[in-house]
């Protein structure tokens, strides 16, 4: 359908992983000449410590993007949501724009979904209705009640949603972005993904690691143990930056002591090279989403550690384990017991195309920007 005219859309990365889970939307709607997007880069991507992870973005996307620094390493998250909503709030102001896409439940989400909110503009959550099990629930769910319109990765979670009141033709269940660069199958090679970041293992496994902003004070002591747990095995490992949450920097630092030379630490990775690492690694630990969502698309065994995704997909293919319980012979059985699964938990690899139709029909531009909450019984 024509629309009636070219629709301004403001999309908004703060992390390497939002950002790959946005890559394939934001390349399909510049691709069109019905929208006009913008792209906001802020949080992680623009700090130095973490790779200036910005100019992945900008090489992708060369026009149209506003980046701004939303923060101080140290900064609360109460703080850097404060100092988002009011630098985003001056870009909106700017662009007036038709739409604003966000993804996922870091505090950048929340701090837009709150500017969309307050300024009437219809905005988008993608892949609400996830449950994990940390503030990050919290987030997610806030950012849901805020939005308008929910693209969801799974029959589940918008199951979630509509149990949040949210009414249900505005919910399109269209997968995980991030899965169509796995079934596009336009990844690199693993040499090149190893001479790109000098990588000289010949078999490697992979960890990564994240704070859980509830349990800071123990961050250390459990970082420590997941390190000493890795020196225990026969194994070489690519050990990935965690995000910039509050908290990061104790893992920065447990990482500095590490001497050995079976580790190789790297601040950052290219989505699609990542992908690549993932899928010829022996397998993943620590408590990453890539774990759950892509791991077991690409048929690498998963590690789960801790409660920061505990309540994610359940499947024989991620071993979930607390860390004061890691071992080494139950995660070598479970290795020797592993076999990859055929079931597609988010999608098919066709999210992009999915999210293009929708937004092309006219009706999508006339959902309501005023919120009311939806009863179940109302919503069958």
């Amino acid at each position: 359908m024509i629309l009636d005219k070219a629709k301004k859309i403001i999309f908004i990365t703060s992390t390497r992983a939002d950002f790959g889970k946005l890559k394939s939307l934001i390349k399909i709607l510049k691709t069109r000449k019905e929208f006009k997007v913008y792209i906001v880069i802020t949080g992680m991507h623009v700090i130095p410590m973490f790779g200036n992870t910005y100019r992945e973005v900008t090489k992708y996307f060369r026009s149209k993007i506003i980046k701004f620094k939303n923060q101080s390493l140290g900064d609360s998250l109460e703080i850097i949501l404060t100092k988002t909503s009011k630098k985003f709030s001056k870009i909106v102001k700017k662009i007036e724009p038709d739409l604003i896409i966000i993804h996922g439940d870091r505090v950048e989400a929340l701090a837009c979904a709150v500017v969309g909110s307050l300024n009437h503009i219809l905005t988008v959550h993608i892949e609400g209705g996830e449950i994990s099990g940390t503030i990050d629930d919290t987030i997610r769910h806030a950012v849901t009640k805020l939005s308008h319109i929910h693209f969801v990765g799974s029959a589940e979670a918008k199951n979630r949603v509509i149990k949040m009141g949210e009414i249900r033709k505005n919910i399109f269940n269209i997968g995980s972005p991030d899965i169509d660069a796995i079934v596009h199958k336009k990844l690199p090679s693993i040499q090149k993904v190893k001479k790109r970041y000098a990588i000289n293992f010949q078999n490697y496994s992979i960890i990564l690691w994240h704070t859980v902003t509830s349990k800071i004070n123990t961050l250390k002591e459990d970082t420590n143990k997941l390190i000493a747990f890795s020196e225990k095995l026969n194994e070489n490992f690519v050990v990935i930056y965690p995000n910039n949450d509050p908290g990061s920097k104790i893992i920065l630092n447990c990482y500095k002591k590490i001497k050995k030379k079976k580790y190789r630490i790297l601040k950052n990775f290219r989505f699609e090279s990542f992908l690549t690492l993932l899928k010829n690694a022996k397998y993943i630990m620590g408590n990453s989403s890539s774990a759950i969502y892509e791991a077991p698309i690409l048929g690498t065994p998963a590690l789960n550690i801790g409660d920061r995704q505990y309540k994610r997909i359940n499947s024989r293919v991620i071993n979930n384990l607390e860390v004061d319980k890691l071992d080494v012979f139950k995660l070598y059985k479970f290795l020797k017991s592993y076999k990859p699964i055929n079931k597609k938990f988010f999608g098919y690899g066709n999210s992009d195309k999915k999210f293009l139709n929708i937004l092309l029909k006219s009706s999508f531009w006339k959902i309501s920007k005023q919120k009311f909450f939806s009863d179940i019984e109302k919503n069958q």
